[in-house]
Order: C-alpha cells, then structure tokens, then sequence
C-alpha cells in the first residue's frame, strides 16, 4: 500500500519520470510497464508506448485494456500483422464489441471491405454505442451503402438526439440518395446541436445551394461560422457562397458587397484556395468588371491547370477584350480537358 500510494503521488508530480523509473526498477511488474505504456500513448508518442505496452502483454496477455491498447498502437503505426495477431488472442477468450470495432479498423486498413463492414455491424449489434454505429454508418457511405447507411444513422440520432456527428452522418446519407432538402435540414440541427463542430459546417457550405428552401438557414448558420472563425479561410468562403446564392446578376446590393468582402478576406488567408478565386471572377464578371475576373481566373488555371469551367470564362473574357491569341489559347485547353474527359 505504501509503495501503491508513494507510485500514484510521484505519477502526478512527475509523470514521465516517474513512470519510466518505476517500470525500469521493476521490470517484472505488469503495472508499471502498463501505465508507463498508457502515458506515452495518451500523449501520441506510439513508438515510446509500444516497448512498454509489449512487456506487460508477456507478463499478462489475458488483460483486455492493455492488449487493445497494444493492438490499437500496432495499427496505428502500420504494424498490422502485429495488430492482427494480439486481437485474434484476444477474442479467444473477450469477444467484445470494442475488439470488433478495432478489427473492423484492421480489415478497412487492409482493403478488405466485405470484412471491415461485417466486423463493424458486429460490434454495433453486440454494443449499439454512439462511436460503433458511426464507424458502422460511416464505412458504409464509404463504400456507396447508402441506403443502409441512411438506416443506421437514423437509428442512430433516435438512440443519441444528442450527437452532433451522427446527424451529419444521417446528412451525408440523405445528400447521397439526393434528398437535397433533407440533408441541409439535418445538417443545420448538427450545427445548432455543436456550433464548435466544424465539420458539419463544412459539410454544410459545400451544399449550400442544393437546397433553395433553406437557402437562407444555410446563410444563418454560415454568418454564424464566419463571426466564430473570421481567421478561417473556410468559414469566409462558405458564408460569401450562402451570400452568392441569394445574389446573382451586376446589381451591386449589400449580399453581394459582404460576399466579395468575403471571398477577398479568404484568398488573403489562404491564396491557394482556388475556388475562392473562382467565385470571385464569377463575381467580377457579374458585374461586368472585366479585368478584375480575368485576373482571378488566371490565378485559377495556373493553381488549377484542369479547370476546365474557368479556362472558358478567361478564353470568353479574352476574345471580348480582343486577346484573340490569348483567347485561341484557352478555347485549345478547354477543347483538350473534354477529350481528356
């Protein structure tokens, strides 16, 4: 008990130093060795972890918490016979579903889709957990499923109403069978659910003009984004496009002012943010300020030499201002990009 409580007090003092020095005085003790395997891995240093994790696996294989933590470390740093072998020990006598889980992880790693489904249905049957169901819905938009998909997410937000990234799973689904209005709903309870998740922010931007009877909820959720990131290339460009999607035509009125704002204040933070560049010159030509839209769309087809859309606005925009050899140039690129198609 004294050395128990003497271990835990120099473990929070001295983390580190503490838990190498105890596991390299007893080097026969399957706790040091885990705990010091433990530290390095809940700070990212896998290689550290592992030599420490593989000493207490030999002195006990049959603790679960360690060897899964052994395996997850394996496929993590791409040692996946490895990975394979400390699992299969491990459901010959725990057949749970957080092995199941991270077979399933194993199997996707391999490439071997068939199993990597069935190993995740498995453990989302045997444990329907927030993160089992999610693994399960998401490998099976991965690999086209759909509808199935649909189904578990679903399933999913009736079992978690509370979980931001399943009701962006169950959006994705939606927007891949083509239920536009569907998605872009269940996409903006994600992002009132979790205002901090921007990944469902951004799944959102990219479908910002999908759906026209949200078009203006879009645009709410994307001001929002804006004012939270205003460092964030992303959320400005997500928030002029919702803007642009309510203006088009040459009539400078205020959405259209915000949105170039917008945009420019995105290709400063990031100039290599290709369609920010685009939607300018799209911008631009809208409002008939040629030169201004020629200069972003020779900005896009050097960053983006396959453009095909924007190597014809510039081609347009050159043969309208009497660059006929320019012009020439750009209608043979766009002719090729379509062989090429």
């Amino acid at each position: 008990m004294l050395f128990c409580a003497y271990f835990l007090l120099a473990a929070a003092l001295f983390p580190q130093n503490a838990l190498v020095e105890q596991a390299r005085r007893n080097p026969a003790s399957f706790q040091a060795n885990h705990l010091a395997g433990e530290f390095y891995l809940k700070n990212n240093d896998l290689p550290a972890a592992i030599p420490y994790l593989e000493i207490a696996w030999k002195l006990d294989p049959s603790n679960d918490t360690n060897g899964y933590d052994l395996a997850l470390a394996y496929l993590q740093t791409g040692a996946r016979s490895k990975c394979r072998s400390v699992l299969s020990a491990l459901l010959k006598h725990s057949d749970t579903a957080d092995l199941h889980n991270l077979l399933g992880d194993l199997e996707e790693a391999e490439a071997h889709t068939d199993e990597a489904a069935r190993q995740y249905e498995i453990a989302a049957r045997m444990d329907p957990t927030e993160k089992n169901l999610f693994d399960l819905g998401s490998d099976l938009l991965k690999h086209s499923g759909f509808e199935p998909a649909l189904k578990v997410f679903d399933y999913g937000v009736r079992q978690y109403p509370r979980s931001a990234k399943l009701r962006v799973g169950l959006g994705i689904a939606y927007y891949s069978l083509g239920q536009y209005d569907h998605a872009v709903e269940t996409l903006c309870q994600a992002v009132d659910q979790d205002p901090q998740d921007t990944q469902a922010l951004d799944f959102l931007g990219k479908m910002y003009n999908v759906s026209p009877h949200y078009a203006s909820e879009v645009a709410q959720r994307m001001a929002m984004f804006a004012h939270n990131y205003p460092n964030n290339p992303a959320a400005n460009y997500y928030y002029a496009l919702s803007l642009r999607n309510r203006t088009t035509g040459a009539a400078p009125d205020a959405d259209a002012q915000k949105a170039e704002t917008l945009l420019v204040k995105a290709v400063k933070l990031n100039f290599q943010m290709t369609d920010a560049h685009y939607q300018l010159g799209l911008l631009y030509e809208d409002r008939q300020d040629v030169p201004k839209a020629i200069r972003e769309y020779e900005i896009v087809t050097k960053q983006r030499v396959n453009f095909a859309q924007a190597h014809y606005r510039l081609a347009r925009l050159y043969a309208k201002t009497g660059k006929a050899d320019l012009a020439a140039r750009e209608f043979s690129v766009v002719k090729t990009l379509k062989k090429e198609h």
